[in-house]
């Protein structure tokens, strides 16, 4: 009996004696890294997240975001972005800044006084009855229409 408890005793304080193993698993990240080509313009707005270069605010803009947009006149109530032209004014409203969705950089305009409309080359925008800008002489694009709706029943008005 006493041989079993000795040999007890010895096999166990070899046990808590005995330096212990530290984990030595290395973890490897297995996802490849990932390089994404961002295409940017030569100001460097990036063109895939909707940036253009603004002269008037002198950085990136998302022209949707800042400027009045213009509908084509044969679609005033277009819904789709893409083939507004968008206009963008200075405080004093005497520079103007149109972009078109064909034209790779925005047409500056710059005015003398708030009574004129803006020329350049052979665009014309005039804001005296509304927003239209005309090209060569015949109004291509107008204020786009606004239309009121209701989002929920409370919004209607009952009669």
């Amino acid at each position: 009996m006493l041989l079993c408890l000795l040999f007890t005793f010895f096999t166990s304080c070899d046990y808590v004696l005995k330096k212990k193993e530290v984990n030595t698993m290395v973890k490897i990240d297995s996802v490849p890294e990932l390089s994404i080509a961002i295409e940017k313009d030569k100001n460097g707005c990036v063109k895939e997240a909707g940036y253009k270069w603004s002269i008037i605010k002198d950085d990136c803009i998302r022209i949707s975001d800042e400027g009045y947009r213009l509908n084509p006149i044969d679609d005033l109530a277009n819904l789709e972005p893409s083939k507004s032209a968008y206009v963008l004014l200075n405080e004093d409203k005497l520079k103007a800044e149109v972009f078109l969705q064909d034209l790779p950089q925005s047409v500056y305009f710059t005015r003398k006084s708030q009574k004129e409309d803006f020329f350049k080359n052979d665009y014309k925008l005039s804001l005296k009855t509304g927003y239209t800008l005309s090209v060569n002489d015949s109004i291509t694009y107008r204020a786009a229409e606004t239309a009121i709706k209701a989002v929920v029943g409370s919004d209607v008005e009952e009669k």
